[in-house]
């Protein structure tokens, strides 16, 4: 996988961790959420994104043929359920060790 791929997939991650900021301050980040309904667009926008990230790491996970199946369904759950901080963690780290099992060059 090339490097501006990984970039891109962790694109939505990094996204969700910044909006974590605004639930946290809200009174900080007012400009940038002026109304409820830039909210909800926001929160769509950011959820859309996030899907789609998943979709794309689950597909290339299954794609893995050297990687054992109880791996497969684990880091399946570990990336739907905890997705924010996993994605990150198996796009930069695991899928290159994953590859390197599976005997593809990434």
């Amino acid at each position: 996988m090339t490097k501006a791929l990984k970039i891109a997939l962790t694109i939505p991650s990094l996204l969700g961790f910044s909006y974590l900021l605004i639930a946290w301050f809200p009174e900080e980040f007012h400009w940038l959420v002026p109304s409820i309904k830039a909210h909800y667009i926001q929160i769509a926008s950011l959820q859309g994104l996030i899907i789609l990230q998943l979709v794309v790491l689950i597909r290339k996970l299954w794609s893995f043929e050297g990687l054992a199946k109880s791996k497969k369904k684990e880091w399946t759950w570990l990336l739907i359920l905890y997705g924010l901080v996993t994605a990150p963690i198996f796009i930069w780290k695991r899928m290159d060790e994953f590859a390197s099992l599976d005997g593809e060059i990434s």
